[in-house]
C-alpha cells in the first residue's frame, strides 16, 4: 500500500507572490473554499480580483424576500465579506443560481477575463463538487483553458465535497480574519451551519502539518496545461488507486496452466471473468503437441 506521505503533504506550501483570479460559483464560497489564503494573498501585495458567477438567488429557503431583495443581500454580504479578506477588486456576474451550466455568454466571458487579467493562479472549486453550479464553474474554467494557450496554475478547492489535496496552506495566523468574513453571510449561515463545518474541515486538513499550526486550506493544484492536454478528469481528485493493494500484498501467487487447442483467445475469453490477472512478466504458450506458440 502505498504509506502516508505519497498520499497527502506533510509541508505548508506558500501560494502567495502570484497574480490571482477567483472563481466563486456563489457569494461565500470564496470565503469558505480559499478565504483565509486570499488573506494571506492580499498581506503579500497580491492582486486579487474575485469574480462571483451567480446571483444567489436561490439560497432563501424561506422565501421571506422577493427574489430583487435577496439578490442584493447577497452581493452586499460579499461586499463586506471580500473587505474583511482585503480584495477590492470585485465582479458580480450575475448567472441565474442553479443554472450556471446552461449560462449563455459565459464561456467567452472568462475566456476574455483570462486574456485581460492575465491571472498567474486561479481558485475554483473541484468537478468532484456537490452543487451543479460549483461543478460547473470547474468546467466552465476546463474549457476557458482548452479554449486559450495562456499558462498559469490552478488551485482546485473544496466546499462541499473534500478531495485528495497536494497542497496544504497553513491559515492559523489569519483564521480570525476568515471567520470575520464568513460571519458577514449572515443570510447563509441561517441556512446551514457553513462556519462550523469549513472549520472543522479546515481544523482536520492542518493534521500533517507540523509546529503551530491549526488550520489549513487543502487545494490539488496543478498546470492549465495539463489540463489542456489531459483533460479535467486525468487529474486524480480522488486518487482511488490507493486502494489497490501491491503485487506482494493481493494475497498467495497462484500458477494457472491452461491445455488449449486455440491458443491465446482463451485468455481474455476464459480467465477474465474468474478475476485471474496476467502477472507483469512474460507468457508462453504450448500447443497440444508440445510445441511453443
Amino acid at each position: 500500500m502505498e504509506t502516508e506521505e505519497t498520499l497527502i503533504p506533510y509541508h505548508e506550501t506558500d501560494l502567495t507572490g502570484k497574480k490571482v483570479l477567483v472563481l466563486a460559483p456563489h457569494p461565500d464560497d470564496e470565503t469558505i473554499g480559499c478565504g483565509g489564503s486570499l488573506v494571506r494573498h492580499r498581506d503579500a501585495g497580491d492582486p486579487v480580483k474575485v469574480v462571483f458567477l451567480t446571483n444567489g438567488a436561490a439560497g432563501d429557503s424561506s422565501g421571506q424576500y422577493s427574489r430583487d431583495q435577496y439578490v442584493a443581500i447577497r452581493q452586499e454580504e460579499a461586499e463586506r465579506a471580500c473587505t474583511c479578506l482585503g480584495v477590492t477588486d470585485v465582479e458580480f456576474w450575475g448567472y441565474e443560481d442553479r443554472s450556471l451550466a446552461g449560462s449563455r455568454g459565459a464561456l467567452r466571458r472568462l475566456i476574455d477575463l483570462l486574456a485581460d487579467f492575465r491571472p498567474e493562479l486561479v481558485y475554483a472549486p473541484s468537478p468532484m463538487e456537490i452543487h451543479p453550479d460549483h461543478r460547473a464553474a470547474a468546467f466552465l474554467l476546463s474549457d476557458a483553458v482548452r479554449s486559450s494557450d495562456l499558462a498559469f496554475e490552478i488551485a482546485f478547492y473544496e466546499i462541499g465535497q473534500p478531495i485528495s489535496v497536494n497542497v496544504l496552506v497553513d491559515i492559523s495566523g489569519v483564521l480570525d480574519r476568515r471567520i470575520k468574513a464568513l460571519e458577514t453571510y449572515e443570510s447563509q449561515l441561517k441556512e446551514r451551519p457553513y462556519k462550523d463545518v469549513s472549520l472543522a474541515l479546515n481544523r482536520y486538513r492542518s493534521i500533517t502539518l507540523a509546529g503551530p499550526a491549526t488550520h489549513a486550506e487543502g487545494y490539488f493544484l496543478c498546470k492549465a496545461s495539463l489540463i489542456r492536454k489531459s483533460g479535467l478528469f486525468s487529474l486524480p481528485f480522488q486518487r482511488v488507486h490507493r486502494l489497490v493493494p501491491g503485487p506482494h500484498e493481493s494475497g498467495p501467487l497462484v500458477s494457472v496452466i491452461v491445455r488449449t487447442k486455440t491458443g491465446r483467445s482463451f485468455w481474455p475469453m476464459r480467465c477474465d471473468p474468474w478475476r485471474i490477472r496476467p502477472m507483469p512478466i512474460s507468457r508462453s504458450w504450448w500447443s497440444t503437441t508440445g510445441e511453443r506458440m
